[in-house]
């Protein structure tokens, strides 16, 4: 039987230990003051149940039970140190709100720590106010499951300390349906290999919604990264299947939807990057697949290193981006279509006379002033002048004049169906009855005073 199966039989057990304990299991109370005392007396698969008011921690788990909270009861840690500290496998905490830790990263302190316990599960909790949300460390097949984390960190400070869901060394981790905000990286990821991160929204953190070093075998899958430096950075990670999130307005100096170093033989499928600066960027990277994903209203759609070789990118709709694509070599190996389909680009103005939904000219997506450019950032705030406008007909003109060999052969003369264009700060914008009456007022003040100035 392999590692992974038996980490996930632990997993369940661990569940069913908490969920319908053994006979000989106990259901343990702690009123406030307590905790302590109970959690000391509990023995490994009893149930400990904090009442509602506030207990005051550190608290430390060194057999495996389960922690649970009615609502209303809270554990403060009092600003030192962790405070709740978890040391035994196929541990289970859950439905509790926890606060206060303390301020030192020498010593990781945080709402949740735990070294060297395997099988654990956190469901349902709250933390706020803490320098990292839950720290682990050599702690495999790890769950973290509808918990909100809140950290000190402001938004796009990337002078800030600590993470929110911190895991060195922690292999087959299950990270769903959270939301983190407030810390440096919503979630750090290292030496944590076949990871699932699934369904969490990451937003409003100092640098990254998700930071992974050294990862390989992870699945990202219908994740929200937004107003975060950058969405998410993946370094040294290969063999990667990253589907269906969603990257939008993610701001500040390292201005990306996904970031991609190091990172080879990875599948990137139906996802959507609205909004920033640069959607996608490429630095030795290779080997991946982008097919199905939106790339709308970026600064540049794919910013892509000479270091790169045998990406494939195919079936991807390229809307309103400032620069479709960005390479800074003239010939490359880099594919703009997989042989039979290519991408739609909105610049393009394809025509397609045997009605076949293909263009029936092929179409280049690095312009010369995208090239430049890429060179020279500087001369970004000429994009929309008159000039690089005549350049780009003349390029249309004169195919001589590409600065690169980059060619999609196939491209669509349509978006596909499934491709939901996206308002920038569509999630953002709500009515705001006093902003519509003033400009009401505006306009109606404006009318009058033309009709005025009209009356013979």
């Amino acid at each position: 039987m392999s590692p992974r199966r038996l980490s996930w039989i632990a997993v369940v057990a661990a569940g069913a230990a908490c969920v319908a304990p053994a006979a000989d299991a106990r259901q343990l109370r702690a009123q406030p003051g307590a905790a302590v005392l109970t959690l000391a007396a509990a023995a490994a698969g009893d149930t400990v149940t904090l009442e509602p008011g506030v207990h005051a921690g550190p608290l430390r788990l060194t057999r495996a039970v389960c922690l649970r909270g009615e609502p209303g009861a809270v554990v403060d840690g009092g600003h030192h140190g962790s405070v709740v500290e978890i040391g035994a496998s196929g541990t289970v905490v859950e439905d509790l709100a926890i606060r206060g830790s303390g301020t030192r990263v020498l010593t990781t302190d945080g709402g949740i720590r735990v070294v060297g316990g395997g099988s654990v599960a956190f469901r349902r909790l709250v933390l706020r106010d803490v320098l990292y949300g839950i720290y682990a460390e050599r702690a495999p097949s790890l769950t973290v499951e509808g918990c909100r984390l809140s950290g000190r960190v402001a938004p796009l400070d990337e002078t800030g300390e600590g993470n929110g869901v911190h895991l060195w060394y922690c292999g087959d981790a299950r990270l769903t349906r959270n939301a983190v905000d407030g810390f440096v990286d919503a979630i750090y990821l290292s030496f944590a290999d076949g990871a699932r991160i699934a369904g969490n929204r990451l937003r409003n953190n100092g640098r990254y919604g998700l930071h992974t070093m050294y990862c390989q075998g992870s699945i990202l899958a219908a994740n929200e990264f937004t107003h975060n430096a950058a969405g998410c950075a993946i370094m040294f990670s290969n063999h990667l299947r990253v589907e269906r999130n969603t990257f939008v307005h993610n701001r500040g100096p390292r201005t990306y939807g996904i970031l991609l170093r190091d990172c080879s033989d990875g599948d990137f499928l139906a996802n959507r990057l609205v909004d920033n600066t640069v959607a996608v960027f490429m630095d030795n990277s290779n080997r991946n697949h982008l097919r199905g994903n939106l790339l709308q209203d970026n600064g540049w759609g794919l910013l892509i290193f000479s270091s790169c070789a045998g990406n494939e990118v195919a079936d991807n709709d390229f809307l309103n981006n400032d620069y479709p694509v960005a390479l800074d070599m003239r010939r490359t190996d880099n594919r703009f279509d997989d042989g039979r389909h290519g991408n739609y680009w909105s610049e393009s103005a394809p025509y397609d006379l045997d009605g076949d939904g293909v263009s029936d000219v092929p179409y280049s997506p690095v312009g010369a002033f995208a090239f430049l450019s890429k060179q020279y950032p500087d001369l970004s705030v000429l994009a929309k002048s008159p000039a690089v406008a005549a350049l780009t007909v003349a390029e249309r003109v004169f195919p001589a004049l590409r600065p690169s060999e980059v060619v999609d052969r196939y491209p669509r003369i349509a978006p596909a169906a499934s491709s939901r264009v996206l308002e920038p700060g569509a999630d953002d914008r709500r009515p705001d009855a006093a902003a519509a009456a003033g400009f009401a007022l505006l306009l109606a003040g404006g009318i009058a005073g033309l009709g005025w100035r009209l009356k013979p």
